[in-house]
């Protein structure tokens, strides 16, 4: 059985990459192959070393509309999920999995996110 398949989530290992990466992988896999221009943070999904997917992050589409939802929010006090593209050789609970990860390397690198 091939070793991408019998993988399991916990395996992946999302991490910093170039942006040029990203947008290449979500011009790809994504469904509407658009990368969003204001995207700041791009994370790589690895597995097995391989980059297998990414997701991008960076300041709300309608921040006006967003910042209101948390009291006392500030305008840069929070991300948006811009783009989520993962490959179908990652395991089950994938995107999960990358997403918490993701939300780690945030929390560590943004501290004034969420706060």
């Amino acid at each position: 059985m091939d070793h991408l398949t019998t993988a399991a989530a916990h395996e992946l290992s999302p991490n910093l990459v170039r942006r040029g990466q990203s947008d290449e992988m979500i011009s790809r896999l994504h469904y509407s192959h658009k990368t969003v221009n204001n995207a700041f943070l791009a994370l790589g999904v690895f597995l097995n070393g391989r980059l297998e997917g990414t997701m991008t992050f960076g300041p709300s589409m309608d921040k006006s509309n967003i910042q209101g939802l948390v009291r006392e929010t500030s305008w840069n006090g929070f991300l948006e999920l811009n783009r989520l593209a993962l490959s179908d050789a990652l395991p089950r609970n994938r995107e999960s999995r990358a997403l918490a990860i993701a939300m780690r390397i945030i929390r560590k690198n943004y501290p004034h996110m969420g706060e």
